[in-house]
């Protein structure tokens, strides 16, 4: 037998060439924790945020300035290497990646330097996880390579002058063993420094002899340093965290739980640095390394910004997110349009918010438009202004100024819903769900009184896209877009019923669904306005919202709102609407264009479609202004001159789902995979990453005109399924063969009609995939060739530029093999010359993992290098390109 492919764990970022790392001049990628304000790196300089949650935002810094962050005095990193430095270093080329920020800043004779720098975020669920996701942190990898043919004495030194923008004092006190400084007061900051280089020594302070020695005066300053010896073809990491500790009246930071200042945060951040490095570079490399188009996964990314810019999370466990035109905090009608991205790697921030909704909610069972009566625009200064989140259970408030009263608005019922649904699959969490059961179904019957009894178009429920504000008094509201959704939130309430076991509403939403579902077809189904034009009221608004219930129930796995006639028919109708002077043009709300009209395309397996919308915005932020990519406007063209980061702008993730056709059940132990695809990926997807708060895992995909290949695999145990649901190609009314591993299934029932299609297989018993995964071939199609080759034991790859791979010191490397016997694993050079074996075991069938150390067995220090990985096992041997460095 062959020896199965091995799996290597990318884990870190380093060198990345031009051609590959494309996007720069944002400004920088914001770094800090969910709802602790941050800082920038633009490649020179560090700034800091004037946007401190909880107060969420403060203009000022937008308006009179031109910018939302504050550049400090003197900042940035100086390199030393062999008796000449460079000081504020300004990097040779740098790239975001949200939230990583990489940089290279050339080299210093023969010692190259690169910087990945990023918040302190390791995507998964647990509450070390979060923790450090809420903590106040900015961390910075500054990775030095020895390509010269004698050891070098190399430091690095990062200075922050931020003269008390972070708190604390505005110059830095030297602590206990030159590893830090700290600027004091009750609020404060700190610096900390370490290297994982040969016996390193460390100074603090002021600038010193740095330029001759490498050494800092260790007296009070701005600057923290380390320095080591680095032996020819060696490397070594220097460490550095930012950490900071603001107070905001009783309000107080959730990292206030967990640190009583800010050294305290900055040790959390040092001793799990290496593991939030990892995972969140690995993360980065994982979404870049499919065959989406480039600059999409540049997009997944990047539009990630709102878990920082956004994020309000009070000391006490309230969470919200700050809308970004407005003075609002909350706006749950566009929020959970970017749930999908913190549920599905820290779902605790989503309980959270879930919660604070649920103890909020009115007596009538509607839910809140916002969390603190939120003004047009936020004002600074003032500790009783309108920045502060409301009480827990504060039912009777106010919404924000431009329409107090938000009773009659049925979408943020149907939102709250989405929320929970989303969870459910999500975590499985049965506890959490039930807590907050009772809140859900004053919610989904409150949403039913606004249809009618749950029959009826919701004709005088206003919505997100209402203009119009006077309730019951006749005005053009856009029952379209409420109808569509409550059809899909009277499903997935069903959903949770039953998971709940609460059989009886169950029934009664799942009724509901079915006769909104029948009255929004005869209301709609044959209106010539319909899918051409919103409503009176708002007049100019490109009319997305009509099929905004359909994109939300294929991305959650319901039932669809509309049959196949309808929808495809809205959908053409859209395509020809949606242009300005005969040329497609995004509607006035992007991220709702993007998501209700693009999110429909895909479904309706108009893949191609969908991808154009969110070409057109990335090639406006992308392409034509940078510095906004992070700074995002619902409203495209509006100049948005103060820079209001939009929350909703993770909702990309809802198209990727789609495009994957993944979603992971693991309440109901079920696995979804019908992707749909650009015409672009040849009819496959390959090393895609997929979300799963247990672990991350990796999707293969392949079909033909009737067949498919798919294998789907976790990085640990990460998934036990029961049903595996699939889409439909082969043609047919009945079920075509399935095997799993090779093995024929005998439980497939062809289900679903029009443009849902589904193959439904249910297993004898449960499956756990881990990183085996599985292969399943639908219809007798061959998956020995093609993206699913790989065989089921294998994990997958991860590309980096010239075709390599990543191995590093420290990281885990899997492999797999059929056979009992050594399996050995060496390093060659490019040019075939043998570098050393860096792993020789004995080996039992199946897989396996060990740690490598950076060095080859006889104990020389590999470095960083490109060469050749070659595995060789009683079956055989193979070979693939790698890079040993980080």
């Amino acid at each position: 037998m062959f020896s199965r492919l091995f799996q290597v764990i990318l884990t870190v970022s380093l060198f990345y060439g031009s051609t590959v790392w494309a996007l720069s001049g944002t400004g920088g990628t914001p770094l800090g924790g969910m709802g602790t304000g941050y800082v920038v790196f633009d490649g020179s300089k560090i700034c800091v945020s004037s946007k401190l949650p909880p107060a969420a935002v403060d203009h000022s810094g937008g308006k009179t300035q031109g910018q939302p962050e504050k550049q400090l005095s003197s900042s940035g990193f100086y390199l030393f290497a062999n008796g000449t430095a460079k000081t504020q270093v300004k990097a040779a080329s740098e790239e975001a990646k949200c939230p990583l920020q990489t940089a290279d800043f050339g080299a210093v004779g023969n010692v190259k330097f690169a910087l990945d720098a990023f918040g302190p975020y390791w995507p998964g669920e647990g509450k070390l996880k979060y923790q450090l996701a809420t903590s106040p942190l900015a961390l910075f990898d500054v990775t030095a390579v020895n390509s010269g043919a004698e050891a070098a004495d190399v430091a690095v030194a990062l200075e922050v002058a931020h003269g008390g923008a972070l708190g604390g004092a505005s110059s830095g006190k030297v602590e206990t063993g030159n590893k830090a400084i700290s600027f004091s007061g009750s609020e404060n900051s700190y610096l900390a420094v370490d290297c994982d280089g040969t016996t390193p020594t460390f100074s603090a302070g002021g600038k010193g002899t740095f330029e001759t020695d490498g050494k800092l005066a260790n007296a009070d300053g701005n600057l923290v340093a380390a320095k080591c010896n680095i032996p020819a073809g060696g490397t070594a990491h220097f460490k550095f965290v930012l950490a900071w500790y603001r107070t905001y009246d009783s309000e107080g930071y959730y990292y206030q739980n967990f640190y009583q200042n800010s050294k305290e945060a900055a040790e959390a951040g040092l001793s799990n640095f290496d593991g939030i490095r990892n995972g969140i570079t690995s993360f980065v490399d994982r979404v870049m390394a499919s065959n989406f188009p480039e600059w999409y996964k540049d997009r997944l990314l990047n539009n990630t910004y709102p878990l920082i810019h956004n994020s309000v999370c009070a000391k006490d466990g309230r969470v919200a997110f700050w809308e970004g035109n407005y003075g609002i905090i909350g706006t749950v009608d566009q929020g959970q349009h970017a749930a999908v991205f913190y549920t599905f790697n820290w779902p605790a921030v989503q309980w959270h918010e879930l919660q604070y909704w649920a103890r909020q909610q009115k007596s009538t069972g509607q839910v809140h438009h916002d969390f603190n009566e939120g003004k047009e625009k936020f004002n600074a200064g003032s500790s009783a202004n309108n920045r502060h989140l409301l009480a827990w259970d504060n039912k009777t408030h106010a919404d924000y100024w431009w329409f107090p009263n938000t009773d009659t608005w049925a979408d943020l019922n149907c939102m709250f819903i989405f929320k929970a649904h989303e969870l459910m699959m999500a975590t499985g969490d049965l506890d959490s769900l039930k807590k907050n059961w009772p809140a859900l179904k004053k919610s989904a019957d409150r949403l039913a009184s606004q249809c009618g009894g749950g029959s009826s178009v919701p004709s005088d429920a206003h919505s997100t896209y209402d203009r119009c504000q006077s309730a019951g008094t006749g005005c053009s509201l856009t029952p379209e877009y409420n109808g569509g959704i409550a059809i899909a939130a009277f499903n997935a309430i069903a959903e949770i019923a039953k998971f709940c076991g609460e059989d009886a509403s169950a029934t009664t939403f799942a009724g509901h669904s079915k006769s909104l579902k029948a009255a929004f077809k005869q209301k709609y189904g044959s209106s010539s306005d319909f899918g051409v034009k919103a409503s009176a009221a708002n007049s100019g608004r490109f009319p997305e919202s009509h099929v905004a219930g359909y994109a939300w129930a294929n991305y959650l796995c319901l039932d669809p709102v509309m049959d196949e006639g309808f929808i495809t028919n809205t959908c053409q109708k859209l395509r020809s609407t949606q242009k300005s002077g005969g040329v497609r043009a995004n509607g006035e709300w992007i991220f709702y264009c993007v998501d209700h009209y693009g999110g429909a395309e895909i479904a309706i397996n108009k893949p191609d479609e969908g991808l154009a919308i969110h070409k057109l915005d990335y090639d406006y932020y992308y392409k034509q202004v940078p510095k906004m990519v992070f700074w995002q406007s619902l409203q495209e063209g509006d100049g948005n001159t103060h820079k209001d980061s939009y929350m909703t702008a993770p909702t990309v993730w809802h198209s990727y789902f789609q495009f994957c056709g993944y979603m992971i059940d693991n309440a109901n132990k079920r696995l979804w995979i019908r992707p749909r695809i650009p015409t672009s990926m040849n009819k496959k997807i390959t090393d895609a990453l997929l979300l799963n708060p247990k672990c991350l895992g990796t999707l293969n995909y392949e079909e033909s005109a009737t067949g498919q290949c798919i294998r789907v695999s976790y990085d640990a145990p990460g998934a036990t399924v029961s049903e595996i649901v699939l889409k439909n190609n082969s043609g047919s009314a009945t079920a075509p063969p399935v095997t799993i591993n090779d093995e024929a299934v005998t439980t497939v029932t062809a289900e679903g009609s029009d443009l849902e299609k589904n193959l439904r297989i249910k297993l004898a018993s449960p499956i756990t995939i881990g990183p085996e995964g599985i292969r399943i071939s639908v219809n007798g199609m061959d998956c020995k060739t093609g993206a699913c080759s790989k065989a089921a034991g294998s994990s997958s790859v991860f590309p980096l530029s010239m075709n390599s791979y990543r191995i590093s010191a420290g990281m885990p490397v899997h492999y797999s093999t059929d056979a009992v016997g050594v399996v050995t694993m060496e390093l060659l050079s490019l040019n075939g010359a043998r570098i050393g074996t860096i792993m020789q075991e004995q080996a039992t069938v199946g897989a396996h993992t060990f740690v490598w150390d950076g060095k080859t067995l006889n104990g020389k220090r590999v470095g960083s290098v490109f060469a050749i990985l070659r595995l060789t096992s009683p079956g055989g041997s193979m070979t693939k390109a790698v890079f040993t460095g980080r």
